[in-house]
């Protein structure tokens, strides 16, 4: 891990995310909105960071648990002696988290909802962003959807055993309005990280895979009109 890699990293793939400043001399670079997923071990938490980068934060140990997802803002000072080595000993740079957002977790069910049926109050889904994240099994959407449509409950499904083409497995996003909570405020858009270990089980080198989602329903609500993704790649 270096400091070229890791500004790398930071400007050309994830610009979607990012909001950053270098300080006089460029020792010091301010982060916003970076995914991220815990790794936990006793009382020390480690962020890992898309890249293969993993910072340390002492003021988060508490709050966090392993395997939580995160997007963080924080601040990272290579002139500190904790960091003058740019991290390649220890493996991680130690920075200063400002803010944690915790984002909500699924896990991929193996068992394909039907696709043939509309569920009890299903929504379609407005567009799904072209960024995304994966990390640690983690995979990182963000959606939009009609601010009178919130709050919403998520679910990805995929048939383990389906025949599948160029490898390409096909998951399936399902999106209900959870009616037994109350209508508060919230952003159009909706991140949510899905934990596709048992997809990436079933593959070797790379996970390989589109996901198919409701862009709108038949006019007398009968049939869900699917859309689907490009295809995502990512290797293990």
């Amino acid at each position: 891990m270096n400091k070229n890699a890791l500004f790398g990293v930071l400007f050309a793939l994830l610009f979607p995310f990012v909001t950053s400043c270098l300080r006089e001399g460029g020792q010091k670079v301010l982060m916003g909105n970076y995914p991220g997923v815990a790794v936990k071990r006793n009382d020390s938490v480690k962020i890992h960071l898309k890249g293969n980068d993993v910072v340390y934060s002492p003021q988060v140990n508490s709050s966090i648990d392993d395997g939580d997802c995160v997007i963080i803002d924080f601040s990272l000072d290579f002139g500190t002696p904790e960091n003058s080595d740019s991290g390649r000993l220890k493996g991680f740079l130690t920075v200063d988290i400002s803010n944690v957002e915790y984002v909500p977790g699924h896990d991929l069910r193996s068992e394909l909802t039907d696709t043939a049926t509309i569920l009890p109050g299903e929504h379609a889904v407005a567009a799904i962003q072209q960024r995304n994240i994966f990390i640690l099994n983690r995979f990182f959407l963000f959606t939009e959807h009609s601010a009178d449509t919130l709050p919403l409950r998520f679910e990805l499904s995929y048939d383990p055993y389906r025949a599948v083409t160029d490898k390409v497995y096909d998951l399936f996003l399902r999106v209900t309005k959870i009616s037994e909570s109350a209508a508060a405020p919230q952003p159009k858009t909706q991140y949510n990280a899905f934990n596709l270990t048992d997809l990436a089980n079933r593959t070797t080198d790379s996970i390989v895979f589109r996901i198919n989602y409701a862009r709108g329903f038949s006019r007398d609500s009968t049939q869900i009109n699917w859309a689907v993704t490009p295809t995502y790649s990512f290797a293990l």
